[in-house]
């Protein structure tokens, strides 16, 4: 027997606004078409007595400190999709129902869960992590279940007896049928779809058209009713409007960690890491401005991203308030662990990769390079900037050139003459580039000053002293 779920959002679009302002003031809030008529309404609207499809007017004078937001069906839509996206680690067979519903089929998925309380336990549980509200009904055809969720049945029942009592009972107003035959039916006595139901097909068929016929037949499963099944995304894009405008970028944080939430369990899901994130913030006046955020090493857990985007977000100048946000991932990889010694004692916080990734993001990837060694005999030329931990011309396949001789972390581009009395400690070694010209040579030497710093010095065929580095 077929056995599908319906899921009905109310209030979808105001309550994933409400999301990304959780410590905002509280204040009743409604969402107002293009009639300006009232779509949604949150808790404290509701309990100062509003209504759906409500006047301005009206609403004003039940409520003055009411705050309205513009109704958008296309972002709904875009977060419906979103919580597709989410339940589908749980349950194969999703359907959209614009602009407010899911459909789901359960009866492949009863086996799996062996039995429809455990798999409604799971479901259950996931969708009150959303925070979204929501009515929902078992039904045994995708119509069915709708017409019982939102009239809010709430039956998690496989027992086609009940569910068949519960439809035959339902009003009309809670039908897909149009508003002027529900006020013909109403004229002509019938106010339940069990009345509706009794009547001969042939008689209906005499006195209306083909769409109630139609209607009727998906509703009891006499006709067969195709969902368009929802396919996992190939990688991630979340949208989140935010309920009010932020200005600071450090504030974006906080909506933004619910993006990453969800992204960690779609990595998670799916056994896989990423390296990369696109961060795009949405102004009114201004074009979008997109942030690319990287991990050389590749990272799936929230908190991990959460602290590469606070660093990339902590000097960011905003051109004007941001309205939205949006998180992309287009690539997946398979997570790698890092493997250590069996025995090592010590464990580093945070490996080198996770190290640069940090780096990168807190002074820009242009600012973080990487120091091989050259086989050139002159100091200023005996090493070069490359990727960073890239070991250098190992990468290519060469041996890289051994590294003896003691040299300091700090070289000056251009060698200062010595003005100060040193005591020397170690030394000569002569450097000379071009062997056949001996103006070209120097001998270099450790030497401390009276600071105790350690200089590394080094005299020309002139017999004059230069600083040419100092030892950390």
């Amino acid at each position: 027997m077929a056995l599908f779920l319906y899921l009905h959002f109310p209030a979808l679009q105001l309550d994933h606004l409400q999301q990304s302002a959780e410590n905002s003031p509280q204040l009743p809030i409604a969402l107002v078409d293009q009639q300006h008529q009232l779509m949604q309404l949150n808790q404290l609207a509701l309990n100062a007595g509003l209504k759906l499809q409500m006047g301005l007017a009206s609403a004003a004078a039940l409520c003055p400190d009411l705050q309205l937001l513009p109704y958008r069906p296309a972002q709904q839509l875009k977060v419906l999709n979103n919580v597709a996206q989410q339940l589908y680690q749980l349950s194969s067979d999703i359907a959209l129902d614009p602009p407010a519903g899911l459909f789901l089929r359960l009866d492949g998925m009863l086996q799996l869960y062996r039995g429809l309380r455990p798999y409604w336990q799971q479901l259950s549980a996931k969708l009150n992590k959303l925070n979204y509200r929501y009515l929902y009904s078992c039904g045994a055809t995708p119509y069915a279940a709708k017409c019982l969720a939102k009239q809010q049945a709430a039956l998690i029942s496989s027992d086609t007896k009940q569910l068949s009592a519960a439809l035959h009972a339902s009003p009309l107003h809670a039908t897909e049928l149009a508003e002027p035959l529900q006020q013909q039916m109403a004229r002509l006595g019938i106010d339940t779809l069990g009345q509706l139901l009794a009547i001969a097909p042939g008689e209906l068929a005499r006195r209306f058209d083909s769409q109630l016929l139609s209607y009727l037949g998906r509703l009891r499963g006499d006709y067969y009713h195709a969902l368009d099944y929802l396919q996992p995304e190939p990688g991630f894009s979340r949208y989140l409007e935010l309920l009010y405008d932020i200005s600071d970028s450090t504030v974006l944080v906080r909506p933004l960690e619910k993006l990453l939430q969800q992204l960690e369990q779609q990595l998670g899901r799916a056994n896989c890491q990423c390296h990369q994130l696109l961060l795009t913030l949405f102004f009114r006046d201004n074009p979008p401005l997109q942030l690319c955020i990287g991990s050389a090493q590749g990272e799936y857990k929230a908190a991990a991203w959460l602290e590469l985007c606070q660093l990339q977000l902590q000097n960011l100048p905003l051109p004007e308030p941001v309205y939205g946000l949006q998180l992309d991932v287009n690539r997946f990889a398979g997570q790698q662990r890092p493997t250590e010694g069996l025995f090592q004692q010590q464990h580093a916080r945070m490996s080198a990769l996770q190290l640069l990734s940090i780096l990168q993001a807190r002074l820009g990837s242009a600012a973080v390079s990487g120091l091989t060694i050259q086989n050139q005999h002159l100091p200023e030329q005996a090493s070069q900037r490359s990727l960073p931990l890239v070991k250098g011309d190992s990468a290519k396949g060469q041996a890289a050139p051994a590294a003896f001789a003691l040299r300091p972390a700090f070289l000056l581009s251009n060698p200062q003459p010595l003005t100060e009395p040193v005591t020397i400690s170690q030394g000569p070694e002569r450097i000379c580039a071009d062997g056949w010209q001996l103006a070209a040579q120097r001998d270099y030497y450790i030497g401390r000053n009276r600071q105790g710093q350690w200089l590394w010095l080094y005299r020309n065929a002139r017999q004059q002293w230069f600083v040419h580095g100092w030892f950390s």
